[in-house]
């Protein structure tokens, strides 16, 4: 009996350990292989596959063997095209023509009203007869930008003949040629190098970084399910919809008495109605006798007091430059190029607006997210740094506008920018002409502007002379606007890099600057971005040191809680 028991034991045992590891195994076998063949703009590193395989589910199994440099001929004659079919998928998805187009070699090219269309043909029939599902895709389209931002085909021809030949075999058709046309109209040649590899040499407008990989995937899956609705289950909706380029979100957000409201060309954030601050997306219009050079994206401009006075100044004659809050370096080297970001009349570099990624209303604020470029200008044009600002407006008691500023630059090639030991660059703000200096005598400005002059302040009790480059908690700078008192405080965070950090503090002009590169270079490569939080104060009073403390500790320590 015991030993009759223990066998019994010993079987359910068993048998219910087969079942425990047989279950993954079933799991595996029910999965939905697709194959990928194509060429650069298909694969892993440098096209939309790897994007696809972060938006299908779990019960997909997806094997990407395009290869880059490959065309419908060579992909074939070298055996990629073998081992796709021995990979026995349930799908297969083919997209050829960049390298089939003539100029690419005898081995490669193919005409699109030919060769291309038999080759095409002859992978959907061995595709079936193999009991494999083939599913066409048209062309990524290379991003060849007319001066008006439109796309200018180079590979319409291509397309035409891959959709010829899904319907003569009556196989699923994804095209992406129009589609990533669209999209990228709809992004614009400036907001979409974000979804673009930039290297020493400038802009890849035919392949795709990371970003660029899930944009241009959302693009190929969402006209998969449609074409086959067979595989929508088997597609991440959610992930789906959130890997959509453009995004769609709200452009009017509100939250209690703050305000977001955005246009084509400016992003305003309100307090009680009443603006606090303008992001400009576009360069605003220039006043006459400004030389075009000087046009700027990019900058909060006019930044306001809670009595409507303008605390910040765009284009001003003396230093036409500098714009509202800004942000540029002025020393710099990359790629042994020494670039002024800062000085825009030389015309080696700039900083301008790239997208907005958000605009948010959370908790009891709200806020915006926009991309910045810090552009190399001469030839090669570089996008060297990608800088992402986050704006989010504090609520206030109504005495005063607050708002945060939270800024992280990232490399954006491969290759360091090292900002150079120098007396000013970083963080800025442009106070208004009226409060020039009356003994100003930089530039020789209209006589007929009216200079009433300013005051710095610092956590020190220093003036603008004692101050300058004296390292700062905070810095105030102040004066009368139509007769009134106004001021601008900026409290720089104690985890910013070399906090409390060194202020230069002009001695006639109404601006200063956070700058953490006056003693030391600073380095920013992609493993080491560059972090900083700003949080401005907008008053209607002379500075109150006492009180612009406490605004102080009470941030730093609110930060230091979460």
């Amino acid at each position: 009996m015991i030993q009759s028991w223990l066998v019994r034991c010993f079987t359910v045992c068993v048998t219910a350990g087969f079942m425990l590891t047989a279950a993954p195994v079933a799991a595996q076998e029910n999965r939905v292989r697709i194959v990928l063949a194509g060429d650069s703009t298909v694969t892993d590193h440098a096209g939309w596959g790897r994007g696809a395989k972060t938006l299908f589910r779990d019960s997909v199994e997806c094997i990407n063997l395009a290869m880059g440099g490959r065309s419908s001929r060579s992909f074939r004659d070298e055996g990629h095209w073998q081992k796709c079919l021995d990979a026995k998928p349930d799908y297969i998805l083919i997209q050829f023509g960049h390298n089939d187009q003539p100029g690419k070699g005898s081995q490669r090219e193919s005409a699109a009203d030919g060769d291309f269309r038999e080759h095409l043909a002859a992978y959907v029939d061995e595709a079936r007869e193999k009991n494999i599902k083939p599913v066409l895709i048209t062309s990524l389209t290379r991003r060849k930008w007319n001066s008006d931002e439109t796309i200018s085909p180079t590979l319409a021809e291509y397309a035409a003949a891959t959709a010829a030949v899904a319907e003569m075999k009556q196989v699923p058709l994804v095209d992406l040629h129009r589609l990533s046309i669209q999209q990228c109209e709809a992004v614009g040649a400036t907001a979409f190098r974000v979804f673009e590899p930039m290297m020493s040499e400038g802009a890849d407008h035919t392949h795709l970084n990371d970003q660029g990989s899930v944009a241009v995937a959302e693009l190929v899956l969402s006209e998969l399910i449609r074409v086959v609705p067979e595989l929508a289950s088997h597609v991440d909706t959610e992930r789906l919809i959130a890997s959509k380029v453009p995004q769609v979100y709200s452009r009017d957000v509100s939250n209690g008495e703050l305000r977001v409201l955005e246009d084509d060309a400016t992003i305003t954030i309100r307090a009680n109605d009443r603006p606090i601050l303008v992001y400009n997306k576009i360069s605003p219009p220039l006043p006459q006798g400004i030389d075009p050079v000087y046009r700027r994206s990019g900058f909060l401009h006019p930044v306001t007091s809670p009595a409507g006075r303008i605390v910040t100044a765009t284009f001003p004659s003396d230093h036409a430059h500098q714009h509202g809050i800004f942000s540029a370096w002025v020393k710099t080297t990359w790629n042994q190029r020494e670039i002024d970001f800062w000085n825009l009349a030389k015309g080696n570099g700039r900083v301008l607006h790239q997208r907005v990624v958000n605009v948010f209303a959370e908790a009891d604020r709200v806020g915006f997210e926009v991309d910045l470029i810090h552009r190399a200008e001469q030839a090669p044009v570089v996008d060297v740094l990608r800088e992402r600002w986050r704006i989010t407006a504090v609520p206030t008691d109504g005495s005063y506008h607050a708002f945060d500023l939270h800024s992280t630059q990232y490399a954006n090639t491969e290759r360091p920018l090292t900002i150079q030991s120098f007396h000013y660059g970083g963080f800025a703000v442009r106070g208004p002409m009226v409060w020039l200096l009356p003994e100003d005598r930089d530039r020789a400005a209209d006589e007929a502007e009216v200079r009433i002059g300013s005051k710095f302040l610092n956590d020190r009790g220093s003036d603008r002379i004692k101050g300058n480059h004296e390292a700062s908690r905070w810095v105030c700078l102040s004066g009368l606007v139509d007769g009134k008192p106004a001021g601008i405080t900026v409290l720089c965070h104690q985890e910013n890099l070399r906090s409390p950090q060194k202020a230069r503090l002009h001695p006639t002009k109404p601006y200063f600057c956070f700058t953490p590169c006056v003693d030391e270079p600073i380095v920013i490569d992609q493993q080491h971005p560059l972090v900083s939080k700003y949080r401005y104060l907008i008053t209607d009073s002379v500075p109150d040191p006492e009180w612009i403390n406490r605004q102080w500790m009470s941030w730093n320590e609110a930060v230091d809680s979460n």
